[in-house]
């Protein structure tokens, strides 16, 4: 097959820098059929990490505006994210504000995806000219605070919407984002080997003394990721008298609220901020607990990876945790505070052997979204 024969693919991603929708877009892209399929990838915002994971099969474009556009849109994009606190979601205010900026791709393609709600779908409905599109959403949009009504245009407007659970696709449809016949459900690749072979490899870790447990949570410092929930809970452990050693991996806009939190908590020497992480798997692999306390996820690919390596889990009850997790068999599931946190903590801290059969239960089940989920993608994009 020539290459003009191939399946003209448009692919928009707000960026390649640390998190979930990010981190399953490289691996969905790893397994599409590229006998059959030309890529181009339009991210709005280069350099994240993750660039240099990508297919060499995947073709990056610019369609950014430039000259007195791009000014306009550095002065609009500051003032949008100002209105975000103001009720409104802040890719919703900056879309209104700057979606005019941006230049409509000249090439048509056969398909055309958003991998991401906000701006990504939003450009990808109005700017590109495309025999289908799809869009695909990762997180809880009304926990995230989209506006049902000003993203039901866009959604409608898509040919196939997916989301990334099964419990995730029916709240989209239930809280009136899309047509429920509209919405398809492909969970996040976990790519085992990669992971298998990513967490035996030397990083340097800060060492512990024996008497101390290792948590590690693997999240962007962003508000949905609710580090200050870890915070609170991890004062109520050193209270109690725990000894521990909390790493918290990744980056983003809060970290300097959670330093800040973590200072005025006494808490310097218990947590650490390692920052973004090429590769985070050593870390997972090296935890005596994981812990996740986001307010909200679209799935919890975090979650997966840790179970995947065999680490007993303790993850906060948003809505589509139960996906992944039943309470007390393959993880812990904690109410949303900080005291809820810390007793689902210091009851597997407590008991070495429910930590290692909760770890071995998740260690034991068997994933195959490498093979499944790149299949229905693949099906998706090739279809007539």
């Amino acid at each position: 097959m020539s290459t003009t024969d191939k399946i003209q693919v448009l692919v928009v991603i707000d960026s390649l820098r640390h998190g979930g929708a990010e981190k399953s877009l490289v691996s969905q892209l790893r397994y599409l059929d590229y006998s059959r399929i030309d890529v181009d990838l339009y991210v709005r915002s280069r350099g994240g990490v993750h660039e240099a994971s990508l297919p060499p099969h995947v073709t990056f474009v610019d369609y950014s505006p430039r000259g007195v556009r791009k000014v306009l849109l550095k002065t609009l994009h500051s003032l949008a994210i100002r209105q975000h606190s103001r009720g409104r979601h802040g890719a919703e205010t900056e879309w209104g504000a700057i979606g005019a900026l941006y230049p409509a791709p000249r090439k048509k393609y056969d398909v055309a995806i958003a991998y991401q709600q906000g701006v990504p779908t939003f450009f990808v409905c109005r700017k590109v000219k495309a025999a289908r599109k799809i869009a695909w959403i990762n997180a809880d949009l009304a926990a995230a605070g989209y506006d049902a009504a000003y993203c039901s245009k866009f959604y409608a407007s898509m040919d196939s919407v997916v989301a990334v659970s099964a419990t995730l696709s029916r709240k989209i449809a239930a809280d009136g984002y899309c047509d429920d016949r509209k919405m398809l459900t492909i969970y996040d690749i976990i790519d085992t080997g990669a992971i298998y072979n990513a967490a035996t490899l030397h990083c340097d870790m800060t060492p512990i003394p024996d008497n101390t447990l290792r948590f590690v949570t693997v999240a962007r410092l962003s508000s949905p990721k609710n580090h200050i929930l870890a915070v609170q809970a991890a004062a109520i452990l050193k209270q109690r008298g725990l000894k521990f050693v909390w790493h918290f991996v990744g980056d983003g806009p809060e970290r300097a609220a959670i330093a800040d939190a973590i200072q005025k908590a006494g808490l310097e020497g218990c947590i650490i901020l390692e920052g973004a992480k090429e590769n985070p798997y050593p870390y997972f692999a090296a935890a005596d607990i994981y812990v996740q306390t986001s307010s909200f996820e679209g799935f919890g690919i975090t979650l997966a990876e840790a179970r995947l390596l065999g680490r007993p889990v303790v993850t906060t009850d948003f809505a589509v945790a139960r996906d992944q997790i039943t309470d007390g068999y393959n993880g812990l599931i904690a109410e949303m505070t900080p005291e809820s946190v810390a007793d689902k903590i210091l009851l597997l801290a407590g008991n070495k052997s429910l930590r290692q059969s909760i770890g071995a239960q998740g260690a034991a089940e068997i994933n195959i979204t490498a093979d499944t989920e790149s299949q229905k993608v693949n099906d998706l994009i090739c279809e007539k």
